[in-house]
C-alpha cells in the first residue's frame, strides 16, 4: 500500500496546481491536496443572508468557517506519512495544529523570503525541515536550500519579438519603464503584460508595449507568454535574493534571460552566451550579439536537474536522510 502525502498550499496564481500534478507523477505517494484559500461559494440565498448578519454582529464569516471546516474534514479523515505545507501561515492555528498531529513528518516551502513575509518566520520551529529558494534565509534561519524549477521542456514556435516580460504591478514598475524606454530607443522589439487588481490601477504612463491586464494568468499556462520570444526579461524583487521561477522556465523553453538578479552568477547553469546581468539599472548597456546569437543549449544533466521531477524527489528525499 502507498505511503500517504498531504500536500496544503494557498491557491495564488496556480502555483499549487502545477506542484500538485508533479506529486502526483513524480513521487510514490497517494497524494491529497488541499487549497488552503479556496474560496467558498454559497449554497443558497439564505446562506448570503446568513454570511451578512454573521459579518456584521459577530464579525464572522461563513465562508471562512466553511473552509475551515472543509480542511479539518481533509486532515481528519486520514494520517500521513509526510505533510508539505506551503504558506503555513494561510492556515489558521486549529487547521495548522491538525495538520502536524495528523502527520509523521513535515516540511515547509518558503516561496516567497522571510523578509518579504515575515510571518512564515514563527512557523520555522514548527516542522521537521524547512526548505527555502532565497540563499539569504538559508543561511540565517538554517532552512534547507531548495531552488525553484521548471516544467514544461522546448516548446517549438514562431519567433515574433526579442524580448517578452511578465509580471505584477509593484515598486519595480520604474525599473520595468527604464528597460522598456531602452527597448524602444534601441529597436528592440519587446512585449510585456503586468497584472493588477481594478482597485490597484497602475499611475505611472506605459508604452504601448506593454498590456494591463486585471485577470491573473495561471501559472500553468502562463509559460506560453514567452514562446513567440527569443529572450525572458527577469526583474528581481527588492526583497528577495533567490531567483525567481524566470531562469527556470528559460531553461525549459531555451530562451535566453536579461535579469537584474546579480546572484545567478554563482549557479551552474549560468552561461554569459545565454544570461545578461544587468548590475546598474541607471547605466546598462544589451549588445546587438546578445540578441541576434543562437541559443546555447546546457548539458542535459543540467536541463534535468531543474526539471520538477528532479524537483520532487529532492524536496521528498530530504525526510530519508
Amino acid at each position: 500500500m502507498k505511503k500517504k502525502l498531504l500536500f496544503i498550499a494557498p491557491g495564488y496564481y496556480g502555483f499549487n496546481e502545477v506542484v500538485f500534478e508533479g506529486l502526483k507523477n513524480y513521487s510514490d505517494y497517494e497524494v491529497v491536496h488541499i487549497n488552503s484559500t479556496l474560496p467558498y461559494q454559497y449554497k443558497n440565498i439564505y446562506e448570503k443572508i446568513y454570511n451578512f448578519f454573521l459579518k456584521t454582529f459577530l464579525g464572522k464569516n461563513l465562508k471562512n468557517i466553511k473552509r475551515n471546516e472543509h480542511i479539518q474534514s481533509v486532515i481528519s479523515s486520514s494520517y500521513y506519512d509526510v505533510l508539505l505545507v506551503n504558506r503555513p501561515d494561510v492556515l489558521s492555528k486549529k487547521d495548522f495544529d491538525l495538520a502536524i498531529k495528523n502527520s509523521k513528518y513535515s516540511i515547509a516551502l518558503f516561496w516567497d523570503s522571510i523578509q518579504k513575509i515575515p510571518s512564515q518566520e514563527e512557523y520555522i520551529n514548527k516542522f521537521n525541515i524547512c526548505c527555502s529558494f532565497d540563499s539569504d534565509d538559508c543561511e540565517k534561519y538554517n532552512l534547507k536550500h531548495v531552488t525553484n524549477f521548471y516544467f514544461v521542456k522546448d516548446k517549438d514556435s514562431i519567433i515574433k519579438y526579442d524580448v517578452s516580460y511578465l509580471a505584477t504591478y509593484d515598486k519595480r514598475i520604474e525599473e520595468t519603464l527604464i528597460f522598456f524606454n531602452y527597448f524602444n530607443r534601441n529597436s528592440i522589439s519587446a512585449k510585456g503584460r503586468i497584472f493588477t487588481y481594478k482597485s490597484t490601477p497602475i499611475k505611472q504612463n506605459l508604452p504601448k508595449t506593454i498590456e494591463v491586464i486585471s485577470e491573473i494568468i495561471p501559472f500553468s499556462i502562463s509559460y506560453s507568454y514567452y514562446l513567440d520570444s527569443k529572450i525572458i526579461l527577469d526583474i528581481a524583487h527588492p526583497h528577495q535574493k533567490g531567483l525567481s521561477f524566470r531562469p527556470y522556465e528559460a531553461i525549459g523553453l531555451q530562451k535566453k534571460l536579461i535579469t537584474t538578479n546579480q546572484e545567478i552568477v554563482h549557479y551552474d547553469f549560468y552561461n554569459p552566451k545565454n544570461i545578461l546581468i544587468i548590475e546598474n539599472i541607471g547605466n546598462f548597456n544589451i549588445p546587438q550579439e546578445f540578441i541576434t546569437a543562437d541559443y546555447e543549449e546546457p548539458a542535459g544533466w543540467i536541463k534535468e536537474k531543474y526539471y520538477i521531477k528532479n524537483w520532487i524527489k529532492t524536496i521528498l528525499s530530504i525526510n530519508e536522510n
